[in-house]
């Protein structure tokens, strides 16, 4: 190969690498810009963190202690002993309430 094909390749893959940062670098502030916005925090995030309290468990013993030692629900921490199972929750319906109009065919 000779050297104009190395120079060529060279700045072929810089500006890949340049294309690239540009890329994380816009998703970035478009990541943060919607978390201010609407309060949700970046999927990025919720896996770094998912990812640190698995961590932090395993360094305990979180894994080797089995089941009574609990695990960390939706609602909060629950243990392996309870009793009580929530089949349905209950929510009123109201008759009243505005519905969509049908659909019109095509």
């Amino acid at each position: 190969m000779n050297w104009i094909a190395k120079i060529f390749m060279a700045l072929l893959g810089l500006a890949f690498l340049v294309a690239l940062l540009f890329g994380v670098a816009c998703y970035t502030v478009y990541a943060t810009l919607r978390w201010l916005l609407t309060g949700r925090k970046p999927q990025v995030v919720l896996v770094w963190q998912q990812f640190s309290a698995m961590r932090q468990n395993f360094k305990q013993g979180g894994f080797r202690a089995g089941p009574s030692q609990g695990f960390e629900g939706p609602r909060g921490r629950h243990s392996a002993h309870d009793d009580q199972v929530v089949d349905v929750e209950v929510r009123e319906v109201v008759e009243d309430a505005p519905r969509l109009p049908p659909r019109k065919p095509h």
